[in-house]
């Protein structure tokens, strides 16, 4: 009688055992699954708000490489107007919210006009220009110049209000290498002298944007507000509620340097995403790894 109760015992132990396995395996798959399915539901939700909130926009030409578009060749532009070959453009997700500040990637949608996708140079109240200069190699180019509304522009230096692709006064780009220089051709710029304590400065100008902003400069049709830096540069203030955009591939960009100050209500929002070579599966990828982002930056706080 005593072995048999020994014997029950040890297996109702080892049972009770195994039932616990059985159970905690149980509550372990139960728990995962239900995290899982908040997972989902939360990102659902979210999904949701985002494709209300969020606006796709397919990128194409090449007035933003190499920030945008950067692996397309110039062959496979010629391709893809014969129709002979499909080109993997990239594409951006704006939020529809108007919001931008100076460098971003905007979408700006005008009346009666395609979308466009640039750069945000500068906003209102800032001062501006581009002017002739020399690389480091003595090429000739051009340079971008802005003095932002809060500094005290007669103490900006030409060095100091230069744009640069990264670093001082600039932004960083998102992929590759952007020209913020091009090359000079002698029917490229248009050269304004001023007098500037006594002494006659002259500088040269780009073309385009001389038309469009310094043709009229010191005349009586001249329309916008203008200042001259201590070099001789005459700038241009951006007027309230416009701003003035580019292209990153600056030589291959129609832009404010030829159509003028754009009003920043035509702002559809500023880039959240960027999709490389844009499909269904690396746009979902982008997507979901913007979630993430969001969502380690709210616990963060």
């Amino acid at each position: 009688m005593e072995k048999y109760s020994k014997d029950f015992i040890q297996y109702s132990g080892e049972k009770v055992k195994e039932e616990t396995k059985h159970l905690a395996l149980y509550f372990f798959l139960h728990i995962t699954l239900y995290i899982v399915l908040i997972f989902f539901m939360i990102f659902f939700a979210w999904y949701t708000f985002f494709v209300t909130s969020h606006k796709f926009y397919a990128v194409k030409g090449v007035s933003m490489m190499s920030t945008l578009n950067g692996q397309i060749t110039e062959e496979q532009l010629i391709y893809e107007t014969s129709k002979a070959q499909k080109i993997s453009y990239d594409g951006v997700y704006v939020e529809k919210n108007g919001k931008f500040d100076v460098f971003d990637i905007v979408v700006i949608e005008k009346p009666d006009s395609d979308s466009v996708i640039k750069r945000v140079m500068a906003v209102e109240g800032d001062w501006i220009t581009i002017a002739k200069g020399q690389t480091a190699d003595g090429e000739e180019c051009f340079y971008f110049y802005r003095i932002a509304k809060d500094q005290i522009k007669e103490d900006v230096t030409s060095d100091q209000a230069r744009v640069y692709e990264n670093g001082q006064n600039g932004y960083s780009i998102y992929n590759g290498s952007t020209l913020w220089v091009h090359k000079s051709t002698t029917d490229a710029y248009r050269e304004i002298s001023v007098d500037v304590g006594g002494n006659t400065i002259s500088n040269a100008y780009e073309f385009n944007f001389y038309l469009t902003f310094l043709k009229y400069y010191g005349t009586e049709q001249d329309r916008f507000n203008y200042f001259v830096s201590q070099e001789g540069l005459v700038y241009v203030q951006v007027p309230e509620g416009k701003l003035f955009y580019m292209g990153d591939n600056r030589q291959y960009s129609t832009d404010s340097r030829e159509v003028g100050f754009c009003d920043k209500t035509y702002v559809v929002g500023r880039t959240e995403i960027i999709v490389y070579n844009y499909n269904f599966v690396n746009r979902l990828w982008e997507v979901v790894k913007f979630y993430f982002k969001e969502m380690e930056t709210f616990f963060a706080r």
